[in-house]
């Protein structure tokens, strides 16, 4: 586009893109638990991370977080420390995420509120549901 466009006075494009796959991990921080406390979601060496954004009033969003509970239930002897499923809620408030959650009975399943959080933009989530994999290595995996 540079090489297009520099022979043009006046014509200023920047392009930027959000992380990729083998980028590190960016924190995500300010987001609520399902007590209404402000966190973060931390990634341990070694550990996968697999984050699902969703909201309680996408429909394409309920077999996957089903799937995700069934998921955590199965393999929870083995994956204990090395992987964590945990869903970013992008609702517009807490509450109604943990009554969703429990009502469904997703409560092995880590979730969160987004709240205040960067997150979204930091990973371009621009709609739900929206997996994000971080690898052992800290690296965005998917």
């Amino acid at each position: 586009m540079k090489e297009i466009t520099d022979k043009y006075d006046g014509i200023n494009i920047n392009i930027t893109s959000g992380p990729c796959v083998g980028d590190d991990y960016i924190l995500i921080k300010d987001i609520t638990d399902l007590d209404l406390k402000s966190t973060q979601i931390d990634h341990n060496p070694g550990e996968v991370l697999m984050i699902d954004f969703w909201a309680t009033w996408c429909p394409p969003c309920q077999k996957p977080m089903a799937h995700n509970q069934e998921m955590v239930e199965k393999h929870r002897d083995d994956w204990g420390g090395k992987v964590r499923i945990i869903g970013v809620s992008i609702d517009k408030d807490a509450p109604t995420v943990k009554n969703h959650v429990e009502k469904n009975g997703w409560t092995s399943v880590e979730h969160y509120h987004r709240a205040q959080s960067s997150c979204s933009d930091d990973y371009g989530v621009r709609g739900v549901p929206n997996i994000l994999v971080i690898g052992p290595d800290g690296k965005i995996a998917f």
